[in-house]
């Protein structure tokens, strides 16, 4: 996917973040079996602690910045070394497939209707690479996005604004003439201040009447 060449600023573009509005991506659900299974459910209940200083989104937040994930498997093995859960951290990230849950329900539709009525759509996601790269393979419609700007690669995360520059800029779109989609308010919020127009993702019907309002089903 690569949007260098192609020059939509003249068009209304859609700009969809990837976990909560595209994909249902769980890494807690979809690892009990296996991590409750092998460490018990305490350590996997800790392990998915958003306040443990040093559980599984507190590395999630530093590998989409970038950080190696080998880096983040030894780091997470130094600060619980001689525990039980010593190796879970590994565990999760050799089965991290398994936090993909599919689309969320109604988004695979709305991708392929507005890329049949020719407007065109992008992704812009705090994720790693291969994740972005995993879940195109496995959810065709995702190859519909032109190009994904991915917080690893760039090592810059949402809601900094440099981001949505960086995506307007490599998309060749205007952000006044372009709509942003994200689940989280602060994300929005970054890139209505960055000149997107921009609204927080409830659901693909919601998301769809509001893209109505934008002019996005009138071709």
């Amino acid at each position: 996917m690569n949007g260098n060449n192609h020059d939509s600023r003249g068009d209304l573009n859609v700009v969809f973040d990837f976990c909560d509005v595209l994909l249902n991506w769980d890494p807690k659900s979809g690892t009990y079996d296996l991590l409750a299974g092998e460490f018990g459910v305490d350590a996997w209940r800790d392990f998915y602690d958003e306040d443990a200083p040093y559980g599984m989104w507190h590395y999630d937040g530093l590998l989409d910045i970038g950080l190696d994930p080998a880096e983040a498997a030894a780091d997470y093995r130094a600060h619980h070394r001689g525990e039980d859960c010593e190796r879970m951290f590994d565990v999760y990230y050799a089965h991290r497939e398994q936090a993909f849950r599919g689309m969320i329900t109604g988004m695979d539709t709305l991708l392929n209707d507005l890329a049949r009525r020719g407007v065109p759509v992008w992704g812009l996601t705090n994720f790693t690479q291969d994740a972005v790269d995993y879940a195109t393979a496995k959810y065709p419609s995702l190859r519909l996005l032109r190009d994904v700007v991915v917080s690893s690669t760039e090592r810059l995360k949402k809601p900094d604004h440099r981001i949505y520059e960086l995506a307007a800029e490599r998309f060749g779109i205007d952000p006044g003439r372009s709509v942003f989609i994200d689940d989280k308010m602060w994300n929005v919020r970054g890139a209505k201040e960055s000149g997107f127009r921009s609204f927080v993702f409830t659901n693909a019907l919601d998301a769809r009447a509001q893209l109505a309002q934008f002019g996005a089903f009138t071709r």
